[in-house]
């Protein structure tokens, strides 16, 4: 290169550097001191003089960017393998991950179910057009609850629960239409990935008196019972005649296979499980009304011994039915007050207090209050039996007019109207507590 072109060649000062790269004199300092970037000083002057050939900046800026290239291959190196066990995980381990169901909704037609952050997990379509809404099923999940509003029980539709005991929740649906006449009432058990383990049919074609009552039945509720702590759960189902009183107590395992079957001739409003004999045994209680003696009733049952029929005669009895095992059939007396406004006033709740007493509420309002032993301690009015007295008397249907005493009357005529079944008679004094052999020889 001769003086002249050498001349043309040379940048001398930072500024013109930093121009000729393309970046800030800081950067083209930092790279003197980091990189050895090709700066060069006057012998003769200050530090900050400074100059540098464009020929030796091209040959640097050249090692510069084939040395980053080289990195960055070392870098995708090392990370791909990091890359690969990444893109494993997401494809082929988290799918494989446990969604359990936590939650659902209702879409139409179809039953979603979400896990815990409520995430759509899977969807079943039941093809129902009158399927209940969402609203509908939130007020039957999970647990019993008393109706908004209504003097009712409003009993599980829909549990989301480890039937299996395998640490997968299952979801037990009761499928519902809003219309019982279009399409059947069905109980369906989903394993946690959404496939359909079981499905029970409720009812069957029943013969009381000498009439044959249809098939079709929907579910009322059911309740999954855990009785026996060294077996698997149950799941006790109740079912309604679509049309006519007969309903149907059905006890399923957790397979959906039916074990056992009790009959009553009248309507459940209300079931609950309470060890009463204190054997580690829970047994069943379940409230509603007896149509034959148009009364409301208490049943109280064995879980092992959860069959036959309720007592009744003639046209409410089915010949096809042994008499039932109960450790307690108990009617409710009737009044004035609660036939002027409700059909038979059936018990539609069922309430353990202070774990001693039993606490029997019908839907006029009359409390009875029970020991364990279903001896009969006390009759108390709710505010609803006193507010319908008064109702009562402006129509005329009672003569006198309400008054703590004759509240009082009204108490000593009902205690001794409170029936047990003996098995051939109705008594005013509650049974022996039977115990399980005799429970067995009487249900078989």
């Amino acid at each position: 290169m001769d003086a002249q072109e050498k001349q043309k060649d040379i940048l001398i000062s930072w500024k013109e550097i930093a121009d000729y790269l393309g970046f800030d004199v800081r950067t083209c300092q930092r790279w003197e001191k980091d990189s050895m970037l090709p700066v060069h000083r006057f012998i003769d002057s200050s530090k900050s003089r400074v100059f540098s050939y464009k020929q030796d900046l091209d040959a640097w800026f050249e090692r510069k960017n084939q040395s980053e290239i080289k990195n960055r291959r070392r870098y995708l190196f090392f990370l791909a393998p990091v890359l690969a066990l990444v893109l494993i995980f997401i494809f082929l381990i988290r799918p494989q991950m446990p969604k359990n169901p936590h939650d659902f909704r209702i879409e139409g037609s179809e039953l979603v179910v979400l896990n815990k952050n409520r995430k759509e997990i899977w969807r079943y379509d039941t093809d129902i057009r009158g399927l209940q809404d969402e609203a509908f099923y939130w007020n039957h999940f999970q647990f019993k609850r008393r109706g908004r509003g209504k003097r009712q029980m409003d009993l599980p539709l829909i549990m989301i629960i480890d039937l299996n005991r395998d640490g997968k929740n299952e979801v037990l649906f009761a499928q519902t239409s809003v219309d019982y006449n279009y399409a059947p009432s069905r109980l369906f058990c989903f394993s946690s990935k959404g496939e359909i383990r079981w499905i029970f049919k409720p009812g069957r074609k029943m013969i009381f008196g000498e009439k044959q009552y249809s098939s079709k039945y929907k579910i009322r509720g059911f309740k999954v019972a855990d009785f026996n702590k060294d077996r698997p759960p149950e799941i006790l189902v109740i079912s309604d005649n679509i049309d006519m009183f007969p309903t149907q107590v059905g006890v399923l395992d957790n397979q959906g296979s039916l074990l056992r079957e009790y009959w009553n001739s009248g309507r459940i409003e209300d079931i609950s499980f309470w060890d009463l004999d204190l054997d580690g045994e829970e047994e069943i209680l379940m409230a509603g009304c007896n149509n034959e003696y148009d009364k409301g009733c208490l049943i109280v049952l064995e879980p092992d011994f959860t069959s036959g029929g309720s007592p009744q005669t003639g046209y409410y009895k089915s010949p096809g039915l042994s008499q039932g095992a109960e450790m307690q059939y108990i009617l409710f007396p009737s009044t004035d007050i609660g036939n002027s406004t409700f059909i038979r006033d059936p018990v539609f709740q069922i309430r353990i207090i202070e774990g001693e007493t039993i606490s029997i509420e019908t839907k006029s309002g009359l409390f009875f209050e029970f020991d364990f032993n279903f001896v009969l301690k006390e009759i108390r009015f709710a505010d609803q039996f006193e507010n319908l007295y008064r109702e009562a008397y402006e129509k005329g249907i009672v003569s006198e007019q309400f008054s703590p005493h004759v509240m009082a009357e009204v108490r000593t005529r009902l205690f001794p109207e409170v029936l047990y079944c003996n098995g051939e008679d109705w008594i005013s004094n509650p049974l022996m507590a039977k115990n399980k052999s005799s429970a067995k020889e009487k249900g078989h």
